[in-house]
């Protein structure tokens, strides 16, 4: 009997198999579709669109550290540096062919979803003029917990939905099969599940998981949401971590301080900021940005009501006041004694409510916030010495606080 393979090497396999089929996607009779980390796109994959995220393309080149090389491209070609990281190295990847993966197949339609980013349509409108291809928005309005409000936005959702669906079906000249999403939106369902169980899992103390785990693991539930792949892949990670609870395994053994993280990771400092905190004795546990794709699918409701519901309802097409609220419920069940608010120059839609948010977040907790600036991607934004200074000095903060508590 062969050994199960490891969620390593399943998420290998899975990308892999996944690229492949990109590449091959016009041989097998299928279109390539350029879409938003969140989108609805169940419609895609039921309807044998293969999604690609240059997003994603654009991470692996940024955790390269490969940001300032290929952003300065895009910038001499008269974009500003202030725009984000992703699209000035998917950008310069496209003018130079600079990359450190095999690149990305090229685009037959594009689907952009403006909860996650308000700028991210406008990086797919240039794409697409470059090939006077055509491009779907999926217009998302700011979630709100008003519920007579709520009711009209998904309304709204819904019949965009639709005219995608009829979009779709004059571009493929294929009639969409519901039955189909059905199917699709089981395996989101469950693999949403999963998903979720194994970000809480992060509640254990010591916690088995940090925040860098868990952005490696969401990756799968990025691109193949939607695929029983995915449902096998959260399976065996969460299997994989509960081993790792029953012997007691943390992350940081001796662990001393539980973090929130909040908005999207630096990139380029991935493996240093863990190891940086380690040495305090601390792990970031979670943030709003890796419960993006937590998403919630109710598969007794109408398939395009429940798909509206959940993209729409995300942290960043939220009000302040309801981030606060959902950070502060992850705090409670995480129990977190430290955050780390980064202001990031590449993500302003996100970025924007950090000093406010920090102000709640700190009134609410009583814990103190340390809050830097940089950029997501482009290191040329990074101070290595002022941010270490500001890490040190924050955890004597923290050391202090707990030693006038335990006085």
């Amino acid at each position: 009997m062969s050994e199960k393979p490891s969620s390593k090497a399943l998420s290998k396999k899975i990308t892999e198999e996944y690229m492949d089929e990109a590449f091959r996607a016009h041989e097998l009779g299928k279109l390539v579709g350029y879409t938003t980390a969140i989108s609805p796109v169940e419609l895609f994959v039921a309807h044998d669109i293969v999604p690609i995220y240059p997003e994603n393309h654009a991470v692996a080149n940024l955790t390269a550290k490969k940001g300032a090389e290929i952003c300065s491209i895009t910038e001499n070609l008269g974009y500003s540096s202030h725009l984000c990281a992703y699209a000035r190295t998917d950008l310069g990847y496209r003018e130079s062919g600079k990359t450190i993966t095999k690149g990305i197949p090229e685009p037959d339609i594009f689907l952009a979803c403006n909860a996650q980013c308000f700028t991210l349509t406008k990086w797919f409108q240039v794409l697409a003029r470059r090939g006077d291809l055509p491009v779907f928005v999926f217009d998302t309005p700011e979630h709100v917990m008003n519920a007579a409000a709520r009711k009209e936005i998904v309304k709204y959702c819904v019949l965009q939905l639709k005219e995608l669906i009829a979009w779709l079906e004059g571009i493929t000249k294929k009639k969409f099969n519901y039955d189909r999403l059905q199917e699709v939106m089981m395996y989101s369902a469950q693999s949403s599940i999963l998903y979720k169980k194994f970000l809480d899992m992060a509640q254990y103390k010591p916690s088995p998981i940090s925040i860098f785990d868990a952005l490696i693991g969401m990756a799968i539930a990025v691109y193949r949401r939607g695929t029983p792949e995915c449902v096998e892949y959260y399976q065996t990670l969460c299997d994989e971590i509960d081993e790792k609870v029953q012997k007691g395994i943390g992350v940081v053994q001796d662990e001393k301080y539980r973090l929130y993280w909040e908005n999207l990771p630096v990139w380029f400092k991935f493996s240093d900021h863990a190891k940086l905190l380690a040495s305090y004795g601390a792990v970031i546990l979670t943030s709003l940005y890796v419960h993006a794709w937590s998403l919630d699918f109710d598969l007794n409701k109408d398939p395009l009501e429940t798909l509206a519901e959940n993209y729409v309802n995300r942290f960043s097409n939220s009000t302040i006041e309801d981030r606060a609220d959902m950070a502060v419920d992850l705090f409670k069940r995480y129990d977190m004694n430290g955050m780390i608010m980064f202001m990031n120059r590449s993500c302003k839609a996100v970025s924007f409510a950090v000093p406010t948010l920090k102000d709640i977040l700190t009134k609410r907790t009583g814990i103190p916030a340390l809050v830097f600036e940089s950029d997501m991607g482009d290191q040329r934004f990074y101070s290595e010495t002022q941010i270490r200074t500001r890490i040190e000095a924050y955890f004597e903060t923290l050391d202090s606080l707990q030693r006038s508590k335990s006085a």
